[in-house]
């Protein structure tokens, strides 16, 4: 009997030792190494091909958005979003007409679990191209990208990938990427794995002169060839793995490619636009050669900014030589300079667009842009998609399907409390709103719809009631709303409404225009007609003034700082990049270059006057205010009074005190309302943190149905 209970747990622990092995650590015997090889996805020439009912190559366009785990109140590594938020987003995305979806990285096993059920039960499914990434400590640390939290990470979460699409994993923990128990074999709808979503230039440039390592590799399914550099060498065994690992233990094959975007390209340009521009590094898909044991192909996948507008006048002499013909046949006018169709010409094998998009934030960071409202980011997205079409590119994945509410912007980080970015919209922040699904403050509604109608306001919302002039006031995770209500409150007649939220700094007087006010006030709202209304700031209290002033003026601020009680208040305004670009940059002094760099400058606080009903079919998602029948309705964004963090109620300090940013916080936010000619008086509204559980609905944007109309119309 002690025999046999033995062999029992001999037998039982084989087992799980076994299965652990198999499901933890993608143990497998390649017990028929002469099977037939699977490819349900191929690249032909330039072509995306897939292996229909039938059983022929037939070609695949993307159309896809990327999907990530990003929700608000939890950072997208969380994974917080589950099976249901999943499926019902690709009910949506499926709705619009798309046919793919990407995933950056190794996802949750819910994603995966949404995305089986949703193909099982629709007869068109959606695609997936399987995105491989590293951390970002890694992608831009101080390593290069040999080491194992590069290198070491390609290698591991692509085997994972490969087991978790045929349903053969279990991660319980790991350094990036989603964990769960995976056993739903989603392969079939599987189109190919791509490696990276961006790559740290530094990380790329160091690889590249590190003297341990050359271009050379040469395996069973790829090969470099003379021109290839250290990191397409690394990239190359990274692929040669993963394909390898497929192959030899499902019998399957599908194509790989890895990103690439202006900033890692293979161009080379001038020196001195090379430095202006930052390029410094390249890497390039046509280093890489696949052998014929290779069945399923390669693909060039790229990411689109405008970094690479007008490229071609920038280029080196050597390298415009060895591709004249090429540039010689591009239309430069046609979108990014011709970039799309550049590209395509140059590449022997099928490019798409891994990850584009268009914010309808309204802060913006580049200088020759505007804000876009959602119907216009809707219709920038579908010119791109038409011209990549055009160019004979094989599909498009948009980049985001949501808004990112944890995302920051280098023009605003600064301003705002890191640690809690993800805990409130801040619309200010141009990288937070590139989705096509909005996630709006309240649990089932807004706290105010910008529309010019009063009805909604309440009694208990009044702040200030004065000489048949009322203010009321509301607030959520995105901004300050603001009604004025009364006889004068119109748009030929000029009102101003002062803001006090700090007590550090502060005037009672404003000398252009003349206004008085009863307490030291540090932001006046002018309320101006539909095309001259602005909110500007006491110029001690200006955010932009203390962070960018050397780089766009070349004053240090703290030289020389206006006085606490400074009357002068200023327009508000964001630092932009400069995007100019000299030909004889290398040759400036240091004080030159300086100063033909300067960053520009836009007036983020003028207020555009719209409607900011959803349901309006004169909606304007850019709406700040809205005059209606003897009152006015207004948005005022936190970050435009300088609150770094509305769940907590926390402001700027006194810069020239704490030499920078620093925050305290705050219960109370006075306001008043003159004509100029009388003293404004100032009433307190109590204010208190949001706190770390912010309440949102989603919405459908406006440039969802843009899309919608281009690819299932």
């Amino acid at each position: 009997m002690k025999r046999f209970i033995i062999a029992v747990l001999i037998i039982a622990a084989i087992v799980f030792g076994l299965n652990y092995a198999f499901y933890h650590y993608g143990f497998y015997i390649n017990i028929s190494p002469e099977a037939q090889i699977s490819v349900p996805f191929r690249t032909y020439n330039k072509e995306f091909q897939k292996l229909n009912e039938s059983g022929k190559y037939e070609k695949l366009i993307f159309k896809g958005v990327d999907v990530t785990a990003s929700m608000p109140g939890h950072y997208g590594s969380e994974y917080y979003a589950d099976e249901e938020d999943y499926l019902r987003w690709f009910e949506l995305i499926g709705e619009m007409g798309a046919n793919s979806v990407r995933a950056l990285t190794v996802m949750d096993d819910d994603f995966y679990n949404a995305l089986y059920t949703y193909n099982t039960e629709h007869e068109m499914p959606l695609f997936l191209l399987q995105g491989i990434s590293v951390s970002d400590t890694a992608n831009y640390g101080y390593g290069d990208a040999y080491e194992d939290d590069f290198y070491g990470s390609l290698i591991n979460d692509g085997l994972n990938a490969v087991d978790i699409i045929h349903g053969k994993k279990s991660i319980s923990a790991a350094k990036s990427g989603g964990t769960g128990i995976y056993r739903h074999d989603i392969s079939e709808w599987v189109a190919g794995y791509m490696l990276g979503s961006e790559w740290g230039p530094d990380v790329v440039s160091y690889t590249n002169h590190n003297d341990l390592y050359t271009g050379s590799f040469s395996g069973t399914y790829f090969y470099t060839d003379s021109d290839a550099n250290a990191f397409e060498a690394m990239l190359a065994q990274v692929m040669e793995r993963i394909i390898a690992y497929e192959n030899d233990k499902y019998h399957v094959q599908r194509p790989i490619g890895f990103v690439a975007d202006p900033s890692t390209d293979f161009l080379v340009y001038e020196e001195s636009y090379a430095r202006q521009l930052l390029k410094y590094c390249y890497i390039n898909s046509e280093n890489i050669k696949k052998t014929d044991r290779l069945l399923s192909g390669q693909f060039a996948p790229y990411r689109l900014y405008d970094f690479c507008d007008d490229f071609s006048a920038y280029l080196d002499i050597h390298q415009n030589d060895d591709i004249k013909d090429i540039l010689d046949g591009i239309d430069n006018s046609s979108a990014y300079g011709g970039y799309l169709q550049f590209l395509s010409a140059y590449h022997t094998m099928p490019v798409i667009a891994a990850g584009y998009g268009f914010s309808s934030s309204r802060g913006i960071t580049r200088q020759y842009q505007l804000p876009l409202t959602e119907e216009e980011q809707g219709k920038s997205l579908m010119d791109i998609y038409e011209d990549t079409l055009n160019a004979q590119w094989s599909g498009v994945f948009i980049s985001t399907w949501q808004d990112t509410w944890e995302r920051r912007s280098w023009n605003t980080g600064f301003a705002s409390i890191h640690a809690r970015n993800y805990l409130w919209h801040d619309i200010q922040t141009e990288s937070q709103c590139y989705g096509l699904l909005a996630f709006d403050p309240g649990e089932n509604e807004r706290v105010c719809i910008i529309d010019g109608n009063a009805e909604e306001w309440l009694d208990n919302d009044i702040v200030l009631d004065k000489d048949g002039m009322k203010i009321y006031c509301r607030y959520d995770q995105e901004a300050l709303f603001i009604l004025v209500e009364g006889e004068n409150v119109a748009p030929n007649n000029t009102l101003y409404i002062p803001i006090d939220t700090t007590q550090e700094s502060g005037s009672k007087v404003c000398h252009n225009p003349y206004l008085t006010f009863d307490r030291e006030a540090d932001f006046i709202l002018c309320l101006d007609g539909t095309d001259n209304s602005r909110l500007m700031v006491q110029e001690r209290y200006d955010a932009t003034r203390e962070n960018f002033n050397s780089e766009i003026t070349g004053v240090d601020p703290f030289i020389r700082y206006p006085s606490v009680d400074t009357e002068n208040f200023v327009t508000q305004y964001m630092a932009l990049d400069n995007e100019n670009l000299v030909a004889n940059f290398s040759g400036l002094t240091p004080e030159e270059r300086k100063e033909l760099k300067s960053y520009n400058k836009w007036e983020t606080g003028k207020l555009v006057h719209a409607n900011g009903d959803s349901e309006s079919p004169y909606y304007n998602s850019l709406a700040d205010f809205c005059y209606g029948e003897n009152c006015a309705e207004i948005r005022i964004p936190w970050l435009l009074i300088n609150v770094g963090d509305p769940t907590s109620m926390s402001i700027h300090s006194d810069y020239y005190v704490n030499y920078g940013v620093d925050f305290h916080t705050i219960s109370k936010i006075w306001l008043g309302i003159t004509d100029s000619y009388e003293k404004a008086y100032m009433q307190p509204f109590k204010i208190k943190g949001l706190g770390t559980k912010p309440k949102y609905h989603e919405r459908l944007k406006k440039s969802y149905y843009v899309v919608q109309n281009e690819w299932a119309g």
